[in-house]
């Protein structure tokens, strides 16, 4: 264990509402976002509260408590983790057979069963804020695949991969797709968008939430700025929405 990092945790709970896809309604669920403590904080937290012990000693019965519960788990017992709740071995798996063998079992594996004193400490925790899930696609990186250039220079006709979050292009294709839109003399994106270069689904060779990879066009010019816009309809997993969601990248590419 660093002793050096010892801290506290303080704030309170965020939370995130996300759509819920398993049924047809507008239904939601909230994830908390977890933040976790380590025995560091733990330590850090008992030595706000007494002097008795200090951090050396705290340590050392850390250490001594951490080996006992690894000896007792290697036993197959379950452990009453200080009256919070109990940790316990279970077996996890399908089992392909009526009358399996020992060899046949599944590896155990561990869940945890919180008492009632641990769920009313954590009832008592603060919601600070709770966010809708973004669900706009999002751009992370660039790379012309025929220079492993990623400083957002791209070669025309040649290929190209694009990485981020959210990016399968997925719906209705007289709405959707992926386009190169001219960024004007002002440094504003053109506008115009019939004179925007549309990608053609055949282009593509990789179309996934985390991966687009595809044959940019021979018509981009040499020398000038395009905007990426991505159009989609595409939802979570296959799913496909009835809104189009839109990104517009804000950091022009530039032909080489």
């Amino acid at each position: 264990m660093n002793t050096n990092s010892i801290q506290t945790l303080g704030g309170t709970v965020n939370v995130t509402i996300h759509k819920n896809y398993l049924k047809e309604d507008d239904s939601t669920y909230a994830k908390v976002q977890r933040t976790t403590a380590g025995m560091n904080n733990v330590i850090a937290t008992i030595l706000t509260h007494t002097k008795v012990f200090d951090e050396a000693s705290l340590v050392a019965s850390v250490m001594l408590f951490k080996d006992a519960m690894r000896e007792l788990l290697s036993q197959g017992v379950a452990i009453n983790l200080f009256e919070l709740g109990t940790i316990y071995p279970c077996a996890q798996g399908n089992i392909p057979s009526s009358n399996p063998n020992i060899s046949d079992l599944p590896n155990l594996t561990l869940k945890f069963t919180p008492s009632n004193e641990a769920l009313k400490a954590v009832g008592k925790a603060d919601i600070s804020m709770a966010k809708i899930e973004e669900t706009v696609p999002q751009i992370s990186r660039i790379e012309d695949l025929s220079t492993h250039s990623s400083d957002c220079t791209i070669s025309a006709g040649k290929p190209v991969r694009i990485k981020g979050r959210r990016l399968r292009i997925a719906g209705d294709e007289n709405n959707v797709g992926l386009y190169f839109a001219q960024q004007t003399d002002s440094g504003k994106i053109n506008e115009n968008e019939a004179e925007w270069i549309k990608i053609d689904t055949s282009s593509f060779f990789k179309n996934t939430h985390t991966y687009l990879e595809l044959i940019l066009p021979d018509n981009l010019e040499s020398g000038k700025s395009y905007f990426i816009v991505i159009r989609t309809s595409s939802g979570h997993g296959k799913t496909i929405n009835k809104s189009i969601k839109e990104l517009i990248y804000d950091v022009p590419v530039k032909v080489n």
